[in-house]
């Protein structure tokens, strides 16, 4: 197993190399100029070049990218031109709230996804199976920026039940301990604010996990379909279990 692991790691190098060339590549042929976006329309072209030199952007392509694989390599990546601080204080600000919205569609997914699986095994060639399949189908096939749209249009913009952006509401942060709101919230006691930012993160995790859902809840009808038709799940109902037990604690 150990070995499998290192091995998948090791893989991973290339992969990563292949996609930062293919990203740095598509940056610098379909990008305006850096310089010309941070000094504005009104920079003069000796203004602009200045700034090309200092950034070193005069550079061969080839140049410049093995500057920023050199400094990636080491942790540097660099500060960012607008805000003119470090990429990875930017990065790690928002950190907290991306494992947030990773771990609430990843729940959502799980919940919703297996439910709906076990529903459709269970209730086979029903009116609740064909409707979760429909579902299922619907869910690998929208997209996710679009379905976020809708839902922001029907909750927020039509119904006025959940937030339309962000993580909380302004002046309810609680107090960072652990920059992740909901621990914050639990381990200060703020209740409003655990409320709210509950409210703020449901349309993203649903749009986020829409896909992984109708995967997960293809995945667990197939798999319970052949599990159900086993002779031990026949032995089950046959003592006499309630189906409900033959399922959640057989099946």
């Amino acid at each position: 197993m150990l070995r499998y692991i290192i091995k998948r790691i090791l893989l991973l190098i290339p992969v990563l190399i292949g996609v930062s060339i293919v990203v740095f590549a598509a940056m610098h042929l379909f990008t305006a100029d850096p310089a010309a976006m941070i000094l504005g329309q009104h920079a003069t072209t000796d203004q602009i070049e200045a700034l090309r030199k200092q950034l070193g952007l005069n550079d061969p392509i080839y140049m410049q990218y093995w500057s920023f694989f050199k400094n990636a390599v080491q942790g540097n990546l660099g500060d960012s031109l607008f805000t003119k601080t470090s990429v990875t204080k930017e990065l790690l600000s928002r950190f907290p709230a991306t494992i947030e919205l990773a771990f609430a569609a990843i729940l959502f997914a799980a919940v919703f996804g297996i439910s709906i699986g076990v529903i459709s095994a269970v209730k086979q060639n029903t009116i609740f199976d064909y409707a979760g399949m429909v579902t299922a189908l619907i869910g690998v096939s929208m997209p996710i920026f679009w379905l976020g749209l809708v839902l922001i249009v029907i909750f927020s913009l039509g119904l006025h039940v959940l937030p339309v952006a962000g993580r909380i509401d302004l002046g309810m942060e609680p107090q960072s301990v652990t920059g992740f709101y909901f621990f914050d919230s639990l381990i200060t006691g703020n209740i409003d604010a655990l409320k709210s930012a509950l409210s703020h993160i449901v349309l993203p995790a649903v749009a986020l996990g829409s896909y992984s859902t109708a995967i997960i809840a293809r995945m667990t009808r197939s798999t319970m379909l052949e599990v159900i038709s086993q002779d031990y799940i026949r032995t089950a109902r046959a003592k006499g279990l309630l189906e409900k037990v033959v399922i959640l604690s057989h099946a």
